[in-house]
């Protein structure tokens, strides 16, 4: 972090705000730093849309790392993130949801002082009490979900849970594999960690034992052989820096963990560049060589030395600001009540995609549930009801739904082929029992005629939904 000096003698440590922002920036960075598809799509491909928001969003990111302090850089930051993430939503990652409202909260914070203020003279320290309890909020609720949306078969049991595969993606777990306990400590203690983080979260007095309880959580699935889920956990380790206490900073400045020469602030800017810069090498190196051994390293040294600082400093003390879970900005706090009902969108026939559902196993697709809480959808909106089953297709992605066995629903299939992609025919598909041999176009205009429905602009733009699988899938699904 930056150490601010004065007058060339005493050590100033970073604010809370300046340790948060810097560790946003960084995970923002490593969403397209730590994922071969991203890298091989849109870095050595072109993307006439993606590729160049995606470099809109590392570049802004960038600015805030090596400039924490500075609310401009900050704002940069903010409004390069909404762009990239806003213009192609909603076909983004789960935790980029979660960065979009916290964007947005940074950015009503700015715009709240300016106004109140009547300048454009604000320091990030102002904006931070007025958007950290909002993206506090963020990481309960993620919490919540990701323990909610995994009481279900698909999650509960070993053929298809997903935490199956991330323990074996230890070598040293790998071998004990096949016993039963294990897959089954690793179901349950997911559920159990997820939610104890969560309770603890709630309380001052309890938040350093969930901060340390989550951090630690989130490094296990960085560092997980099953994948590079850095960009994921790097984001979540961020928003659990939110509940250190107001003086964290000034107090980890002056461990002998932390070098004397990053003490200064133009060293640690060039620390931060080479670090980048390390990001950058590393994920060219996971997309040529498929191998996510030097980006899960760099996570882990990352993520041991961060929770090092919050083990040996994160608890409050007297001398601390006090823990705010609600905003001084009265309408602010609508933001983590409209994540939370955002999230509860697959149970209501909205959306299923980045609503914290990744890796759940959760169905609630075509009229049938497998929450062993919601049996049934509740069904006050009709966007799922309707699910196509793939049998024989000519696009590539159709192929791939139909090889897994997972349908499409038809809100999905009909955006996705009337303004993103062009339908190959033949298609040979059914809905609801009914089946549809679509081999030329007069077939393809007749089947749309009878169910293809007005989509609105807001509709296409804000609905994502995942594919869908059986009530009981036979393996893990991000």
């Amino acid at each position: 972090m930056v150490a601010q000096q004065d007058n060339g003698k005493s050590v100033k440590g970073p604010s809370h705000a300046t340790v948060f922002i810097w560790l946003f920036a960084i995970s923002a960075i490593w969403h397209y730093t730590s994922s071969s598809t991203d890298i091989v799509n849109y870095w050595f491909r072109y993307d006439a849309l993606v590729t160049p928001l995606i470099f809109l969003s590392i570049g802004s990111a960038f600015i805030a790392a090596c400039y924490p302090t500075k609310t401009l850089a900050v704002m940069i930051m903010c409004v390069g993130q909404l762009i990239a993430i806003g213009l192609r939503f909603p076909f983004v990652a789960d935790h980029l949801v979660m960065e979009l409202f916290l964007n947005v909260s940074i950015l009503v914070s700015f715009l709240y002082f300016a106004w109140k203020k009547r300048t454009l003279s604000v320091s990030v320290d102002e904006m931070f009490v007025v958007f950290s309890p909002i993206g506090r909020w963020l990481l309960i609720i993620m919490y919540f979900y990701g323990t909610f949306h995994k009481f279900n078969p698909g999650f509960m049991s070993m053929e298809s849970s997903c935490a199956v595969p991330f323990i074996s993606g230890f070598p040293i777990l790998r071998n004990l594999l096949g016993s039963g306990w294990l897959e089954y400590a690793a179901i349950y203690g997911t559920l159990i960690f997820e939610s104890i983080a969560m309770f603890l979260l709630l309380s001052a007095r309890s938040k350093y034992f969930g901060m340390l309880l989550g951090m630690s959580f989130h490094l296990i699935i960085g560092i997980s052989g099953y994948g590079t889920l850095a960009h994921f956990s790097a984001f979540a380790l961020a928003l659990h820096t939110l509940f250190l206490p107001s003086g964290f900073g000034e107090r980890f400045v002056i461990d002998p963990i932390v070098p004397r020469v990053l003490r200064n602030a133009r060293n640690f800017r060039v620390a931060t560049i080479f670090f980048i810069v390390l990001q950058v090498f590393f994920a060219i190196h996971l997309v040529t060589t498929r191998q996510g051994f030097l980006v899960n390293s760099l996570f882990a040294a990352f993520a041991i030395a961060l929770m090092y600082l919050v083990f040996k400093y994160g608890q409050i003390r007297k001398t601390d600001d006090p823990y705010r879970l609600k905003s001084p900005l009265f309408a602010l706090n609508l933001l983590p009540i409209w994540f939370f009902l955002h999230c509860f969108s697959p149970y209501i026939g909205l959306g299923t995609g980045g609503t914290m559902a990744m890796f759940s196993g959760l169905r609630t697709e075509g009229g049938v549930s497998n929450h062993y809480i919601i049996r049934e959808p509740i069904s006050l909106f009709s966007y799922q009801d309707k699910v196509i089953n793939l049998e024989d297709a000519s696009n590539p992605q159709l192929q791939h739904a139909a090889r897994e066995g997972q349908g499409i629903v038809l809100f999905d299939f009909q955006r996705h082929f009337t303004y993103r992609e062009q339908l190959a025919l033949p298609l040979t598909l059914s809905i609801g029992g009914d089946s549809y041999k679509l081999d030329n176009p007069d077939s393809f205009v007749e089947f749309a005629n009878q169910h293809f429905t007005k989509q609105s602009w807001l509709e296409r733009k804000y609905m994502s939904f995942r594919l869908v699988d059986d009530e009981l899938p036979k393996q893990c699904r991000h």
